[in-house]
């Protein structure tokens, strides 16, 4: 089930990567992925984890000791398959990459429910980063990949891929409030024989999607919805047994089911414009025989920052993309505004905005956010 933390948008630097192929003899075969020590121990969110991957320069895994490597690498490497489904060494949507890491989506991989990490990271949920989801050490499973009864990195890796990424850069079709704006609540609407704001006493005849959780919320539930038509489509849920153990919450096991009860699901998690993953990982990502690209592009960076009234915004390689931005104050009201020449690489601002934090959002021709960052002013 979901987890919903806060989400708070900040810029980063990308850490240097050295190519490091881990072989384990508890994992199906080898990944090649960088298992590297916490570079934010300092932080009091992250100080109890001892290990990270950073996957494909925009989602981070956290593992905390207790949890072995091999879990680690196994849940990194799916969330890798699913950033780059055609394993090619690059992430599929450009725009969701930019947008994770401008708002520094995370894994975390607790080693049990309540330990030291899952404690000081609760505590300090209202950091600068997006957290969506958290796996547990026995729910990641190296020798069963994509079993549905021993493994839930797929369900959660793609909770927060969702979560944290879809449902703000592609709000039409993915947001998530308010109840029924967007295609997939209408579809989820349809899925569950009507609009439920909770779990109804009962779900109608008619209904697919019927998942009985009270602590659920409709937000939930819509992520909920998302995971299964993905997970189906992938064809990871279609055996005898998996059907039956389902049957009570999420009815259409197979992708042939789902895009023939399904139709209006079906369509939009298979258009193209959105690169949701089609193929089902399994827990090995080597693309190119081990040399591939993090990352293609360079995330704009915010500068100075702390600032006073003025600052500068290198776009790097939003170049020709970035069409306006706008800025925020902490109670989310809009307090500037420019468009953007398209032949702009750097943007000097003379904003003589007021000491305190704000929220610098770049925006596409159509409105779609770019990046994300918070700018200090002092």
């Amino acid at each position: 089930m979901i987890k919903s933390y806060a989400c708070i948008i900040k810029s980063f630097s990308f850490s240097a990567l050295v190519l490091l192929v881990f072989s384990s003899s508890l994992a199906q075969t080898s990944s090649c992925l960088d298992i590297l020590p916490n570079p934010d121990s300092s932080s009091p969110a992250f100080q109890e984890f001892d290990r990270y991957i950073e996957v494909l320069g925009c989602l981070k895994f956290y593992a905390e000791p207790g949890v072995s490597d091999s879990k680690l690498l196994h849940a990194a490497s799916i969330g890798a398959e699913l950033l780059d489904n055609d394993e090619n060494g690059i992430i599929d949507d450009d725009s969701l990459g930019t947008y994770l890491a401008s708002v520094n989506a995370v894994m975390p991989i607790f080693n049990e429910e309540g330990s030291l990490a899952e404690i000081a990271m609760m505590e300090n949920e209202d950091g600068p980063f997006c957290l969506h989801a958290v796996l547990y050490a026995d729910e990641v499973s190296p020798n069963n990949p994509l079993n549905w009864f021993e493994e839930a990195s797929l369900e959660e890796i793609l909770h927060t891929i969702n979560g944290c990424g879809h449902v703000d850069i592609y709000p039409n079709t993915f947001a998530l409030s308010p109840p029924g704006a967007s295609q997939l609540a209408q579809s989820m609407d349809i899925a569950r024989g009507g609009q439920f704001l909770g779990v109804p006493g009962s779900y109608p005849e008619e209904a697919w999607f019927h998942y009985s959780d009270v602590t659920c919320d409709y937000e939930c539930m819509e992520i909920e919805y998302l995971y299964w038509a993905l997970a189906s489509n992938m064809g990871v849920l279609n055996t005898p047994d998996i059907c039956e153990a389902i049957d009570e919450e999420w009815e259409l096991c197979s992708p042939e089911l789902l895009e023939s009860v399904d139709v209006m699901i079906h369509t939009i998690i298979t258009d193209p414009d959105f690169s949701l993953p089609q193929n089902a990982p399994n827990g090995i990502y080597c693309p190119n025989d081990g040399v591939f690209e993090v990352s293609k592009f360079e995330s704009p960076v915010v500068f100075p920052n702390p600032a006073s009234s003025s600052f500068s915004i290198a776009l790097n390689s939003l170049v020709a993309k970035v069409d306006s931005f706008k800025i925020y104050d902490s109670s989310g009201r809009e307090v500037y505004s420019e468009n953007v020449d398209s032949s702009q690489s750097e943007l000097k601002v003379d904003s003589k905005l007021e000491r305190g934090i704000y929220l610098i959002s770049l925006f596409s021709h159509d409105a779609e956010i770019l990046f994300s960052s918070s700018l200090v002013v002092d």
